[in-house]
Order: C-alpha cells, then sequence, then structure tokens
C-alpha cells in the first residue's frame, strides 16, 4: 500500500513538472495563449487546468508552516548529538534523550522546507 502511495506520488510530481515546463514554454514564447495551444496541438482549457495546478502547487510549496520547538541554550544541553541535518540553511540538532514530541514538530517543520 505504501509503495503504491509513493508510487502516485511520484507519478503526481512527473506531470507537474512537466504541466510546468509546458506552462513556461507558453510564458516565454511571447505568443498568446490560444496561439501557443494550436501551434502545440493543445486545447486552451487544458492550458488553464495545468496552469491552475502548478500555481496551486507552488502556493502549497510556499506555505510557512509554524512548530513550536523550545531552543534551550547550549549549556543546558546535555548528552551527544544524535542526529543533525540543514533544511533551507536551517541547521537543526537532535540531542539524545529528545522527546517524541519535540521530534515530530522538528520533522513537521522540516517537510514544509
Amino acid at each position: 500500500m505504501e509503495q503504491m502511495e509513493s508510487l502516485q506520488r511520484a507519478n503526481q510530481q512527473h506531470r507537474l513538472a512537466e504541466w510546468s515546463r509546458r506552462v513556461e514554454a507558453c510564458r516565454s514564447s511571447g505568443l498568446p495563449v490560444g496561439q501557443w495551444c494550436r501551434e502545440n496541438g493543445i486545447a486552451v482549457s487544458t492550458y488553464f487546468s495545468w496552469q491552475r495546478k502548478v500555481f496551486q502547487a507552488l502556493k502549497e510549496v510556499r506555505e510557512v508552516t509554524f512548530a513550536e520547538v523550545p531552543v534551550m541554550e547550549h549549556s543546558q544541553l546535555s548528552g551527544h548529538i544524535v542526529a543533525a541535518m540543514e533544511v533551507s540553511g536551517v541547521q537543526i540538532q537532535v540531542y539524545e534523550g529528545a522527546d517524541e514530541a519535540t521530534l515530530q514538530a522538528i520533522l513537521q517543520a522540516a517537510k514544509s522546507c
């Protein structure tokens, strides 16, 4: 089941990438949408459907997600770093003994970057 969902997500990402390339090609062609669509054998309604889906996907990516994660002074930290990553220029270090709720908040925030 999980592989099926993963395959569906990959297919959707592939379609979005293809639609994005076509929308960009039309927009950068300098032609009116109707003319570009005729020359490329694409229905105008299909083009605008692609454009709407591409713009919606971009909007979702750009939305900001906040997660409350307590910040501790370096002197308060104990234990060893058990995981570290950098996401969009933000360094995240997880120390030994971190609770599950904090880890979930960190991972959820990192997914939206």
